[in-house]
């Protein structure tokens, strides 16, 4: 299944004018500015982004933020990164990879902390009430919450989830893509 259709794209980046083609050059950099709660979750997305192992992204993870994950993603490459830490609750930023790899570590923590105050990130409630047993809602619920399928069946539906605005809104388009019903509380 391939997490970063067009729709979830446009979902993460809130683009209002249709782009004439994305950037193949490696031009961008991502930026982690809040980590979320679960580590094991995070070095993963780290590992998924950089094509790394769990040493490497572990290492990334365990500096204080901000954290310039990657200084050379495509356009396509950084989104992808950003979508795999929202799914972790993280919060980060794309940005040029001149601008990333020239500011100061000021500069990145004020401008991350600008971007965590925006509306994406305020948090919002989700209500799972059905998940398919199958593969993917394996997928989804281990994307999305970082659990078994059967585990979550077991907690029993409705199960409420609290998470930033941006994370609830792409949960509730893949619930539909995987037959799964989420409604905002």
């Amino acid at each position: 299944m391939n997490w970063l259709d067009t729709e979830t794209k446009a979902i993460l980046q809130r683009v209002d004018e249709p782009k004439v083609a994305p950037s193949k050059v490696a031009e961008f950099a991502l930026v982690l500015g809040y980590k979320g709660v679960d580590w094991k979750r995070l070095v993963r997305a780290v590992c998924r982004i950089n094509d790394c192992n769990q040493s490497q992204a572990a290492e990334l993870v365990l500096r204080p933020p901000p954290v310039r994950i990657n200084l050379d993603l495509t356009e396509g490459e950084a989104t992808f990164g950003q979508f795999e830490l929202i799914c972790c609750d993280a919060i980060s930023a794309v940005i040029r990879s001149e601008v990333a790899a020239q500011a100061d570590r000021e500069y990145l923590q004020d401008l991350l902390r600008k971007i965590s105050k925006s509306p994406e990130f305020v948090a919002a409630t989700v209500k799972i009430e059905h998940v398919p047993l199958n593969e993917a809602g394996q997928k989804f619920v281990d994307q999305f919450l970082g659990m078994k399928v059967q585990t979550l069946r077991e907690l029993g539906f409705p199960r409420r989830f609290t998470m930033p605005m941006k994370k609830a809104r792409i949960l509730k388009h893949w619930a539909t893509r995987v037959g799964a019903q989420v409604v905002s509380v």
